[in-house]
């Protein structure tokens, strides 16, 4: 009796460490995304983001767009448009993981 409890009790701390460890890969490859997506540096005025590109990889992510200096942007479509202005416009990407919630910023200097 107490030998099956023992590998039962084994068993379940094996099967929640592995279900544990799955779920921090999988937080881990959604910040290793955000990180790594080719958003440029910096743009000239009339570039274009497109972030419709993310969501094959991560389907329940939200951007929002701050923008200092002069910048006026124009979004639409997960299309982001660069319409006149010097400064920079900075992209917070965010998404809930397995674990938490996740959010990268992403600065994008504009220049004419």
């Amino acid at each position: 009796m107490n030998l099956t409890l023992e590998i039962l009790g084994a068993l379940i701390v094996a099967t929640l460490g592995v279900y544990l460890m799955q779920r921090m890969q999988h937080d881990y490859r959604l910040i290793k995304i955000f990180k790594n997506y080719p958003i440029p540096p910096t743009l000239k005025v009339g570039g274009i983001v497109d972030l419709e590109k993310l969501y094959i990889f991560i389907q329940n992510f939200k951007y929002k767009i701050e923008t200092r200096g002069n910048v006026n942007v124009e979004s639409g479509d997960h299309i982001i448009r660069v319409a006149s202005g010097p400064g920079e416009v900075v992209i917070s990407l965010s998404a809930w993981g397995y674990l938490d919630f996740y959010k990268v910023e992403r600065a994008i200097k504009i220049i004419d």
